[in-house]
């Protein structure tokens, strides 16, 4: 009698948790889409803003490595060493900038490829005939080197016309940043949660702080390599080829391989000779191959620790929504999602999916409450 009582008592208790859990996915993909929405949706204002933060990142790095120099470091007040660690920044992207625009007119030849290529393609046909040749002018139509080099240079330009808008942004996050440990005190009057929710902000910029300064030196490293094989080939603009390897360097998978293919697709149209394209292309993939699979490794290790098929799968979904910027904000981005999930019990299961080898770095971690970080503490590793 117990037993059939408590019968329908359990399938009422089953059924009320398998509705739960469909009403918790439910929301999340309701949530995901919601979110996918506004970041699409954003893009004008939010693009500028995710720049600004890993600027403010690289920044407040700087400072602590000023902050360090023997001699004058440990008598340079740290508000000081901010500003000064800001004009530094400041200075160096109005390089980049200049550069970038006097650079971009280097590069028209690049709209031309695809006529450029009409030689090559009738002195193909000489040797194979007619038909091969059409079938080969096909598959460049195809392939669209034209509209693939103009996509990248026309994304180059936007990239740095944002300038001006991310540099305010930044401006104001430095100036911010003097009231953060006021607002901390008042967020979270528990000693405890404030040192958790430092010492979040603390391992987040440590961690993309290390990531940015490599990928910058590596990226260095690969376009001076390059500009060096470019300019012994004889290749015109080198110096143009050169920034852009630098900068497509910071897409991961993706950037390396443009890098390799667009010199040498140029080099190919410029000299009509498929063994100096070839040597190109293979001194460019040695390069590529040698920093990003034996020198990057040693010195990154497990910086981000984010598995490659999520690494490349976020590159195309940043990609699309936030074109070509968006490619190149895509790892530091998921990095900090990464690192925001495994903090929260409810999120750790989806950030250890979203990792590398599946260990996350341990931390204290709220189970109910967010916690909102707002102090900074500068990264003191793999800096300058």
């Amino acid at each position: 009698m117990t037993d059939r009582a408590a019968s329908p008592v359990a399938q009422r208790q089953t059924a009320g948790r398998e509705t739960q859990a469909i009403v918790r996915v439910a929301a999340v993909l309701i949530v995901a889409a919601l979110v996918i929405a506004a970041l699409g949706l954003g893009a004008l204002f939010l693009v500028p803003f995710a720049e600004a933060l890993l600027v403010w990142f690289v920044v407040n790095a700087l400072a602590e490595a000023l902050s360090r120099l023997p001699g004058i470091g440990a008598r340079l007040p740290k508000a000081m060493a901010l500003w000064v660690a800001a004009a530094i920044v400041l200075l160096f992207g109005l390089v980049v900038y200049s550069a970038a625009h006097s650079l971009a007119h280097l590069g028209p030849q690049a709209f031309r490829l695809q006529t450029s290529l009409d030689p090559l393609v009738r002195g193909i046909a000489a040797l194979i005939g007619t038909e091969g040749a059409a079938v080969l002018d096909r598959a460049l139509d195809a392939i669209g080197l034209e509209a693939l080099m103009r996509q990248v240079v026309l994304g180059l330009i936007g990239l740095v016309n944002q300038f001006g808008i991310v540099a305010i942004y930044v401006a104001f996050l430095l100036v911010d940043q003097a009231f953060f440990s006021t607002k901390l005190r008042i967020l979270f009057p528990d000693p405890d949660r404030r040192e958790a929710a430092a010492a979040f902000v603390a391992d987040l910029a440590r961690q993309i702080g290390a990531y940015l300064w490599i990928m910058t030196k590596m990226s260095a490293a690969t376009a001076a390599l390059s500009l060096l094989a470019m300019a012994l080939v004889g290749l015109d603009s080198p110096v143009f080829w050169a920034f852009l390897i630098f900068l497509l360097n910071f897409i991961p998978t993706i950037g390396s391989i443009l890098g390799v293919l667009l010199p040498s697709g140029f080099a190919l149209v410029q000299f009509g000779d498929l063994s100096i394209a070839a040597l190109l292309l293979a001194i460019l993939g040695t390069v590529q191959f040698t920093i990003g699979n034996v020198v990057l490794p040693r010195l990154a290790g497990e910086t981000l620790n984010l598995s490659l098929s999520v690494t490349v799968l976020c590159l195309f979904v940043w990609g699309a929504l936030w074109g070509f910027t968006g490619m190149f904000l895509a790892v530091p981005l998921t990095a900090i999602l990464l690192m925001t999930a495994s903090r929260f019990d409810a999120t750790r299961q989806f950030a250890v999916a979203l990792s590398r080898t599946g260990h996350l770095a341990e931390g204290r971690r709220p189970s109910k409450d967010a916690v909102e970080p707002t102090e900074f503490h500068p990264p003191k590793e793999d800096l300058p």
